[in-house]
């Protein structure tokens, strides 16, 4: 049996990636087994990448909206478009969390051009701009043109700051490159060797994107699939908030009125993100 991948890329179906996937979102792993082996036995001829995911996405609902959602979180970031406003506002928070301080969609001038630039990050001396590449298309990849525009508007933003007299010294400058995708082995491979940092699905294997949101529990906001037509995110967006989180720090009255919800179902969602976020 064969699986097509979302870039169209077509392998052998391995049960075990089910099995593991599951078990990482927290599942128990003889029930992760158990789903695994079903969806093998319920696909029997070729099958895309799709169909096993709405299939276990499915099976899901019966364990809890917390494996629900962290089955889900590599789709919800990629729906928090159509365009990259949201996903950049969601970087912002995430990298508050971190420690960092952030402005988001700022005008810099370089030495040849203004830019503007999707996130200002602040933290111990180290001054970052962040760009924020977001794709929401599945099996698209961040490559090695995205990392050389990334570098090449940095080099003009760097050379017009170091110019300044009334420049601070102290400061250290720097790039990063933050993607819902995976990142070519090109991309990967010229940022390092420039020293640009760079943050995507699955890279680095230590603090990649997935690992910083799991590590603080930094869901977005609209993490459980079950609530994709009945949450106005635009709306929650506006209002500011971006992490699941956020939203338990207001009264369900409140919140039903943020996401045009009635307030019973405002209070059903937050118990759904207590379940998940702690």
């Amino acid at each position: 049996m064969f699986i097509i991948k979302a870039g169209g890329k077509k392998e052998y179906f391995n049960k075990k990636h089910i099995e593991n996937s599951l078990a990482n979102v927290g599942l128990d792993r003889k029930i992760a087994k158990g789903l695994a082996d079903e969806a093998s036995l319920k696909f029997r001829k070729t099958v895309s990448s799709d169909e096993i995911f709405r299939f276990v996405l499915g099976r899901l609902r019966s364990y809890g909206p917390e494996f629900l959602g962290r089955y889900n979180l590599r789709r919800a970031i990629m729906h928090l478009g159509p365009t990259g406003y949201p996903f950049e506002k969601y970087i912002a928070r995430v990298l508050d969390e971190y420690g960092y301080k952030t402005k988001t969609n700022q005008i810099i001038q370089g030495d040849c051009v203004r830019h503007e630039i999707d996130v200002m990050a602040w933290k111990d001396k180290s001054h970052f701009i962040v760009e924020c590449k977001y794709h929401n298309t599945p099996g698209a990849r961040s490559d090695l043109k995205v990392a050389l525009y990334v570098w090449a508007r940095f080099l003009d933003i760097k050379k017009k700051w170091e110019s300044d007299p009334k420049h601070d010294q102290p400061w250290v400058h720097g790039v990063w490159l933050v993607t819902n995708t995976r990142c070519t082995t090109d991309a990967i491979d010229y940022g390092g060797c420039v020293g640009m940092l760079i943050t995507g699905w699955g890279h680095p294997k230590e603090m990649s994107l997935e690992r910083m949101i799991e590590q603080k529990k930094l869901y977005p906001i609209n993490i459980f699939p079950d609530w994709a037509g009945r949450l106005n995110y635009v709306r929650i967006y506006e209002s500011g908030i971006h992490l699941l989180k956020d939203c338990l720090r207001f009264s369900a009255i409140d919140l039903a009125k943020k996401a045009g919800l009635k307030e019973i179902e405002a209070a059903a969602f937050q118990e759904q993100a207590r379940k998940l976020v702690g």
